[in-house]
């Protein structure tokens, strides 16, 4: 005749509720850094759209500097459609020592209410030293 054994071979209540507690800490954590590498992805994104949005307008006014050699004088500003976005940008002339340069800072904001903050600025340079086009 066979002996039945009283012992069980399963887990305790105890045990299998660490088991868990353990897994939940690592489900929870591993969610919290997929969600900081996404937003700091979007980020990344609006970053380097607005660092282009910049450099068109600085390459703009390059554009119209070689056509009719003049520094600009005054600030512009303006919106661009980028990336199914509108930005938003100004372009200040800041005075140099050499009055036939200009040195320009160009802001990209994605509000157009909320100009204090800017998304990115560019400095550019233009100069009087080259024949019109």
């Amino acid at each position: 005749m066979k002996k039945i054994s009283t012992q069980s071979s399963g887990f305790t209540l105890v045990e299998v509720m660490v088991a868990l507690m353990i897994v939940a800490v690592a489900v929870s954590s591993l969610l919290f850094q997929m969600m900081s590498t996404i937003n700091n992805t979007a980020y990344l994104r609006e970053q380097t759209i607005a660092h282009w949005v910049a450099l068109n307008q600085l390459e703009l006014i390059y554009i119209e500097n070689r056509k009719n050699n003049q520094l600009i004088d005054r600030e512009r500003s303006g919106v661009e459609e980028m990336a199914g976005k509108e930005w938003f940008w100004t372009i200040k002339p800041v005075k140099t020592e050499n009055d036939n340069f200009s040195q320009l800072v160009v802001s990209v904001y994605a509000d157009q209410d909320d100009q204090e903050s800017s998304v990115v600025s560019v400095t550019g340079l233009i100069d009087r030293f080259h024949k019109k086009l």
